[in-house]
């Protein structure tokens, strides 16, 4: 477990001077494991925010599409509170993906907007470098109001003690998964059994989803991803393991509610001592759409009692409320 401390200079939030341009995993477990899916032709998406990834992803959280396929922070916050799962007063929150922070800094403010501060918040990634991203911005923003803790978490590969680490006494937590943290997972089901056997039966759960049909136009969704920064962000783990950027063709579809982001080799390349052929192809990108009554049923299969689910305006987005009792 981690504190951070405030950090008074916003340039924390770059690449390190030494390793700036250079790709680069955070350690060798995740090279090992990135190597041996881009030979699949499958590399999960975590990968996208670890290591140098997570300023290219930084950069592209910041971006305007990436931003408009987003509900508001404020939407969040309010249908936690609408729910009514939550007394007015100090909350401790674990958020499960905080990406750069930016999201979670909104989503706190406008809780101690509306009477619910955030006294301990707890940040929880696969990426530990990302991780140190999000809470250098949040520790800015908290000052003394708020402690800030992270600890590194991959939900996709079971439970974890994190959260009871850090709690203190018997008050409930808020468990959050906000923007669409769930759709970019290998399997939505397992994440959130996993999410529930990490929480007590008095915590609660705040998802949040992207949900649309998927007989939507393709033009219309993958109109957002055609950008230098998307680029940049899903192919950076290949650059990492060693492909030439020249040699990757990033091929963008639409496929039954989910978007897929497919890296083609133009020419043969060497990667650790094995030559993947021109045409290979490596599924660098996945997300999904969701359908509402999907959502809902995937939720209560992990175990939770769903309080309330809010569409966001536009129908585009839903915030689901649960609580295991």
């Amino acid at each position: 477990m981690r504190r951070s401390a405030p950090v008074a200079d916003s340039r924390s939030t770059s690449a390190p001077p030494a390793r700036a341009g250079h790709p680069y995993f955070e350690c060798e477990p995740h090279r090992v494991a990135a190597v041996e899916a881009i030979r699949a032709g499958r590399v999960p998406l975590k990968f996208a925010y670890a290591g140098s990834a997570a300023y290219t992803h930084d950069t592209y959280a910041r971006s305007a599409g990436y931003l408009s396929m987003l509900t508001s922070a404020r939407h969040e916050a309010d249908a936690l509170i609408t729910a009514g799962v939550v007394a007015a007063g100090a909350l401790a929150v674990a958020e499960i993906g905080p990406g750069n922070g930016g999201r979670s800094r909104a989503f706190l403010a406008r809780l101690a907007n509306r009477g619910r501060p955030c006294r301990r918040y707890l940040a929880l990634d696969f990426s530990e470098t990302l991780l140190g991203i999000a809470c250098a911005r949040l520790a800015r923003f908290a000052g003394g109001r708020m402690s800030v803790d992270s600890d590194v978490w991959d939900i996709e590969c079971g439970a974890s003690r994190s959260v009871e680490r850090w709690r203190r006494g018997t008050a409930p937590v808020v468990g959050c998964l906000l923007g669409h943290t769930l759709g970019n997972v290998e399997h939505p089901a397992a994440a959130l059994a996993n999410i529930g056997a990490a929480l007590r039966p008095d915590d609660v759960l705040l998802l949040s989803v992207a949900v649309g049909p998927p007989d939507e136009s393709a033009s219309v969704v993958l109109a957002p991803y055609r950008s230098p920064e998307f680029r940049a962000a899903a192919l950076q783990p290949l650059l990492a393991a060693g492909l030439p950027d020249a040699t990757l063709e990033l091929v963008l579809s639409w496929r039954n509610g989910v978007v897929i982001g497919e890296a083609v080799l133009r020419r043969p390349v060497s990667m650790d001592g094995r030559t993947l052929a021109a045409g290979h192809r490596i599924r660098c990108f996945k997300s999904r759409r969701f359908r509402p009554h999907d959502v809902i049923a995937a939720v209560g299969d992990a175990g939770w009692q769903i309080r309330d689910a809010v569409s966001a305006p536009g129908g585009n987005h839903l915030v689901v409320t649960a609580s295991r009792r």
